[in-house]
Parts: structure tokens; C-alpha cells; sequence
């Protein structure tokens, strides 16, 4: 009888849905997964449809700057919710076809971190799009950011620097990409399971134990190539348990990954340069996961993981010990920050990069508001967006400070990009970042705020990825959707870069320190 209630709720919800679209003074639970919210949802993309409008309608912290782009929300609505009323009548629906709509539905607007996903129930998947992917894309220096690890690891080893240059250098990484390298073509574990295949099948009389062992080696490699089908979430169990299953056959690098490395894995490179130039490379702001006790406490670590986690944090003590040594000793070139490719983060991490060469007690590189109600424009007052910076005592650097940033650099790489523009010793080289500088949170904050997500990731029939504040320039100029351009634009010669390490994008950060300009 409590179902039926319930269920009976749905419906009458939904129906008051599609009779108005005037902004309700009442906050729709769209945080978690309430079955009056999204129960219609799981059978009708008319009524996903319905639940993005409402939910972006209420909680969007960008419609100003929406209407500003020309953007009738209210115009969307009669658009669209025929086109998915239509969808509802066929037999068939695919991802493609649903995907095609979806990204049409998401293409005016500009949040740069916004995923949306809705249950396709005919294929029984999700399917997720994304407006500033759609927009991004079609810039000339684009690079898909899921085939970028390669291109990250090869930043994060140095051989994009000349040899004769580095004078110190140290590495660590636990990305996923790094701590599965063993399994890819030239790493040890792949290279020995087939050495060892070759030599057991050219035995002419092996033993028994000799034909087991080449036997679990073959069921090895079959069961190793289906790891990569997993989705990224499911991966790292899979391989573990071809850890556990082939124990026995004493494979070197086979070890256990922690799953936190899913979520939390970084690449972290320190290097010194020829004319004292300190170098630190930053695959993501997962820094803060690593270097505060609290956050390292909760990944829960096995002890292998933590003796990897132990690397990381060398990886940034070196960097920041040498900048202090250099500094203090007046024979401090530059540095250099190189965040190409980075994904953004943890706010924290901002004491431990850009905050760890300015005065404690906190840098304002941009400005932020709240929504402060259900209507579209309830918003706070905009307010300074204080980042924190390194609270030990430390040395404030006055050497030219380099900032290398590119397409893909996202969110908490473009306010460390924006800070450049406000400090007058550092200078921003490569290309424009993303566009997504407005800050996210978990739903736990949705009550108080009145914007964040819509739903619950691959649970809900919908889900929203969207900023719980919008972000300013300290001019007041709106920048999502459009990124922060370098004071020195230099393309990366990709196939200079391919070819033989050469980094158009780095030597033209080095010429800066160096030569002045």
C-alpha cells in the first residue's frame, strides 16, 4: 500500500511538471534518490527530460550568464520535450539516437564541468554528454583527454626535456596508467609471461609441473586482455583478482592495486634545470590526498599503496626544498608549474603548488556567489574567492614563476592559471584552458545551496554534474565556457613532441625565465 502511495505521488508530481513551467518557491529533493523525484524516469525520457529542465530550472548557478548568451530556458522546454515525448512511441531506441538529442539539448550552455546522464531503458545503459566536451572539441589544439596518458606519463618521465639540462630529477606516479604499465607491451610482467610461454612450449619433454605453468601462463594472457573492457571503476578489481587467481605462478610486477588510486591517483615529477630553474609536473590537484594526514587516513591504504603514496610526497618535497634551498642561497633561477593535461582537484592542493611560493594567509584570484533560492536568479552577493596558501614558514618567491597550461587544462588548473594575471613575477605560456572554473561539491551541500548535483551518478534515471557556485574574474567578467588565455600563446609541436621529446611549449617557458622574455 506504501508503494502504491508513493508511486501515486510520482505521477501527480510529474503531471505538475508538464502543466507548468513557472519557477516554483518549493525545492524538489533532486540530491538523492527520492522516488517521487524520478520514479516516472525510469520508463519515459519525457520525464527525464522534465526532471533536467526543473532541476537545472532550480539549481543552475549560471542563468544570468545563460540569458546573456541568448539562452530562452523556457523556449528549450517547448523545443525538446516533444522530441522526447516522440522517443517515448518508438520500439526501439539506441544510445546513438538517444546521445544525438541529448547533445543537442546540452549544446547552448556553458558549464564546463557539466556531465548529463539518462537511463536508456530499451539498452539498458547510461548515456552521458557533455557541453563543453561538444565545445572543446572542435578547438585545432584539442586532445581527447581519455588518449592523453601516454602523452602524460611522457611529461611526467622528462624525456620531453633535453638530458644535458636536467641536473636532478625524481618521479613518482600512482595513476592508474602507471601502476598498470607492467601489463602494456614493454612492461616487465607482459614481457616475462611471454618470454616464459615461448620457453615452455619449445621444451621437448617438460615435466608435469612445466605444462601447468605454461598452461596457467596462456589462461593468464587471454584473462588479462579482458581487463581493459572493464569500465574504469571495475577495473581495478578485475585486475586484482588476476592477482589473487595467478598468485601462484610467481609473475613479476603482479601486485594488488588499492582502489583509492582509481579516484586519487597523480603523477608528480621534480626536476632541476640547467640555470637553477625548479620544475614540478602535476598530472592532477591530488596532491592534498598525500600530504595531509586526514585525507591519506581515509583512502584506507594497503602498505603497499602507502609506500607508493610515500613517493609522492617525496616527489613534492624535493620540488619545494629546492625552490627554499635556491631561493634563500639568492642563486633561484625560476620555476616552472606545469599543469598540461591536468584534470583540476582539491582546492587544498592550491597551498602545495602556486600558494607554496606566496605569503601565508590565503590568495584571491577570482570571485564566487551562491544560489540563494529556487528561482533562477536567486543568487548571493558575489564575495572573494580566498585560496589557501602554504601556512609553514616558507620563502616568498620573487623569481620569475612560469605557469605551462594547454586545452586540458580543467577547473583547479584554471584558477591556478587565472592567479598568473595577479602575481607580477608569473606569466602563463602554452595555450587556453577548458573553460571550467566554477566550483563543485557533493550533494551534501545541495540543502544548504540550493544548486549541485541532479540525482545520483549511475543510480538515478537522471543524473546532473553541475557547479555548487559560480566563479568570476576579479573584474567581475564571467569566464566559464571560455577559459583563461596565456600571456604568451605557443602551439605544442605535436609531431617535434612525438618524434624525439622536443617541447615547443616548455623551451618557450624556459627562453622566459632565462632571457627575460
Amino acid at each position: 500500500m506504501k508503494k502504491k502511495i508513493c508511486l501515486m505521488g510520482a505521477l501527480l508530481l510529474m503531471l505538475a511538471f508538464s502543466s507548468c513551467r513557472e519557477d516554483s518557491d518549493t525545492l524538489i529533493p533532486y540530491d538523492h534518490d527520492d522516488v517521487m523525484a524520478f520514479e516516472a524516469a525510469y520508463k519515459s525520457y519525457a520525464s527525464q527530460y522534465k526532471i533536467f529542465w526543473n532541476g537545472m530550472n532550480q539549481n543552475y548557478a549560471l542563468w544570468d550568464y545563460e540569458m546573456e548568451n541568448g539562452l530562452d530556458w523556457d523556449a528549450e522546454y517547448d523545443k525538446f520535450l516533444p522530441r522526447f515525448e516522440a522517443l517515448d512511441k518508438e520500439k526501439e531506441v539506441t544510445d546513438d539516437a538517444l546521445k544525438a538529442l541529448m547533445d543537442e539539448m546540452v549544446t547552448p550552455l556553458h558549464d564546463g564541468h557539466m556531465r548529463v546522464q539518462f537511463w536508456n531503458y530499451h539498452t539498458s545503459k547510461y548515456v552521458e554528454v557533455s557541453p563543453s566536451v561538444l565545445r572543446v572539441s572542435q578547438r585545432p589544439d584539442y586532445a581527447d583527454p581519455n588518449t592523453l596518458y601516454s602523452k602524460k606519463e611522457k611529461l611526467a618521465a622528462l624525456s620531453n626535456i633535453k638530458r644535458d639540462d636536467v641536473l636532478d630529477y625524481y618521479c613518482s606516479s600512482t595513476t592508474l596508467s602507471s601502476l598498470l604499465s607492467h601489463l602494456f607491451a614493454n612492461g616487465i610482467t607482459t614481457k616475462w609471461v611471454n618470454g616464459e610461454i615461448d620457453r615452455l612450449s619449445n621444451l621437448t619433454t617438460p615435466t608435469e609441473m612445466e605444462v601447468n605453468k605454461l598452461a596457467g601462463l596462456r589462461n593468464f594472457n587471454k584473462d588479462v586482455k579482458t581487463i581493459f573492457d572493464y569500465p574504469v571503476n571495475q577495473l581495478v578489481p578485475a585486475y586484482n583478482s588476476l592477482v589473487v587467481k595467478y598468485a601462484y605462478l610467481s609473475i613479476p610486477g603482479l601486485k594488488e592495486i588499492d582502489p583509492s588510486y582509481v579516484n586519487y591517483g597523480v603523477s608528480v615529477s621534480y626536476a632541476l634545470l640547467k640555470g637553477n630553474i625548479v620544475y614540478m609536473y602535476l598530472s592532477s590537484f591530488m596532491l592534498s590526498r598525500y600530504l595531509v594526514p586526514e585525507y591519506l587516513q581515509q583512502m584506507n591504504l594497503s602498505e603497499q599503496g602507502q609506500q607508493q603514496a610515500k613517493t609522492v610526497r617525496l616527489a613534492w618535497q624535493k620540488w619545494f626544498d629546492k625552490i627554499q634551498e635556491l631561493h634563500k642561497a639568492g642563486t633561484l633561477g625560476g620555476v616552472i608549474i606545469d599543469i598540461r593535461g591536468n584534470n583540476g582537484g582539491m582546492v587544498p592542493d592550491y597551498q602545495f603548488v602556486l600558494g607554496a611560493l606566496l605569503p601565508s594567509g590565503g590568495f584571491a584570484p577570482c570571485q564566487l556567489r551562491y544560489k540563494r533560492g529556487t528561482a533562477r536568479l536567486d543568487y548571493s552577493p558575489l564575495m572573494p574567492q580566498v585560496m589557501p596558501t602554504y601556512k609553514e614558514e616558507h620563502a616568498v618567491v620573487s623569481e620569475p614563476i612560469v605557469v605551462l597550461a594547454d586545452c586540458n587544462s580543467i577547473s583547479m588548473a584554471e584558477i591556478t592559471a587565472r592567479s598568473c594575471s595577479l602575481i607580477p613575477n608569473a606569466h602563463l605560456v602554452g595555450k587556453r584552458t577548458w573553460g571550467a572554473l566554477c566550483a563543485l561539491n557533493s550533494n551534501s551541500t545541495f540543502s544548504t545551496n540550493y544548486s549541485g548535483h541532479i540525482g545520483v551518478r549511475d543510480v538515478t534515471p537522471v543524473y546532473v554534474y553541475t557547479p555548487l557556485v559560480s566563479t568570476f574574474s576579479m573584474d567581475g567578467k564571467q569566464l566559464e565556457g571560455i577559459g583563461i588565455d596565456p600571456e604568451i600563446e605557443v602551439d605544442l609541436d605535436k609531431e617535434l613532441f612525438d618524434n624525439n621529446g622536443g617541447d615547443t611549449q616548455l623551451e618557450r617557458a624556459l627562453q622566459l625565465i632565462r632571457n627575460g622574455n
